[in-house]
């Protein structure tokens, strides 16, 4: 037997292909003649991938196929979509809702490091490095009217250990944070099997507002800055990361404002009041993934909400240095804000076509 929640998010679709219109806050009948019920259960909701355009990250793919089995599994059915700036996908959702028969969106977004620890053997001339990995996830369902509706979030902690003969033992170390992910995937589906069904009202009936013109850096604009910290995914170096771009702005002779930490797919939704309570003209929603091995490894990515919450312009970058002088915590936020220029370069240049 399906659970609760997926046979009303069952119904939901079916009214959905069914030609479903809603007038004042109540459901109507279409002007398309009316369907049979389909006798099996439909898309419910648009699946986003973890990974999203221009990205290089290695356990990407992996997670959304874990993701993608999992809720096929619970019996929750989705319709994957090619990936897409998640950003974008909020802003989008009423039209990615109508091209899916969809009642909502789902998008996981994490984060993820692995360090080196490594002790000698007593008497013996031999090394064991144990590397210890930490995996966040956080799985967000969108409304329609792009609004996060829910949320759970997960950790997934795995070691892989081995001796070290002048070659590490310790095999595919990678391998502990696709683990890592697939367990706080499984908890994240299990809660939403859980999670309140959809409201059908929530099924917006203007269409979204055509995107604008990218805008060019101005001194007259206000920027408030998104903190690359959210609740949830904590990583400790986000805040000097946050202040990192922030001085960039300066820089650039730009006025900007840190706002406080939020899931940073709320931003789209609530851009009206993020723009009113902090005084700004526009929005700077940043997410970026670091990495340390032999070298540190950032991937920036930065997007421009309006106070409309749409997205004018979308920026990726990537910056590496060696193992040198800086090490350790200070490498990964120098290497991030080795990323902030080409990417702000990016953000404020003409956008090609979405």
């Amino acid at each position: 037997m399906l659970p609760r929640r997926v046979v009303a998010r069952a119904l939901w679709v079916s009214l959905l292909a069914g030609g479903l219109c809603i007038t004042g806050g109540r459901l109507g009948a279409a002007q398309t003649p009316a369907q049979e019920p389909s006798s099996s259960v439909g898309v419910v909701f648009v699946l986003v991938p973890y990974g999203e355009p221009g990205t290089k990250d290695p356990h990407a793919d992996g997670e959304t196929q874990a993701l993608e089995a999992d809720l096929k599994a619970a019996g929750i059915p989705t319709s994957m979509v090619a990936p897409i700036d998640h950003l974008r996908a909020v802003a989008g959702a009423v039209d990615l809702c109508r091209q899916n028969a969809a009642a909502g969106l789902l998008i996981a977004e994490g984060r993820y490091e692995q360090t080196e620890h490594t002790s000698m053997i007593p008497m013996l001339p031999v090394q064991v490095s144990k590397y210890p990995s930490h995996v966040e996830l956080r799985l967000d369902e969108i409304d329609c009217r792009s609004t996060v509706v829910w949320s759970a979030h997960a950790t997934g902690d795995q070691t892989v250990e081995g001796a070290n003969f002048g070659f590490s033992t310790a095999g595919n170390v990678g391998s502990a944070i696709d683990n890592g992910f697939r367990n706080a995937t499984a908890v994240v589906v299990v809660a939403l099997t859980k999670a309140p069904a959809p409201n059908p009202t929530q099924m917006p009936t203007t269409p979204v507002p055509a995107q604008p013109a990218a805008p060019s850096a101005s001194a007259s604009n206000v920027y408030l800055l998104v903190p690359f910290e959210q609740p949830d995914l904590a990583d400790p170096r986000a805040p000097d990361i946050t202040h990192s771009l922030a001085a960039k702005f300066q820089e650039r002779h730009l006025a900007a404002k840190i706002g406080s930490p939020i899931d940073r797919l709320t931003a789209v939704a609530t851009a009206p009041a993020l723009c009113s309570g902090n005084g700004a003209t526009a929005i700077v929603v940043p997410s970026i993934r670091l990495e340390q091995a032999k070298r540190s490894h950032a991937e920036l990515r930065l997007d421009l909400l309006d106070c409309n919450g749409q997205v004018v312009s979308s920026a990726v970058s990537e910056a590496d240095i060696g193992m040198g002088l800086v090490y350790g915590g200070k490498a990964m936020i120098k290497v991030a804000e080795d990323a902030m220029d080409p990417a702000l370069d990016q953000l404020f240049s003409p956008q090609p076509k979405q």
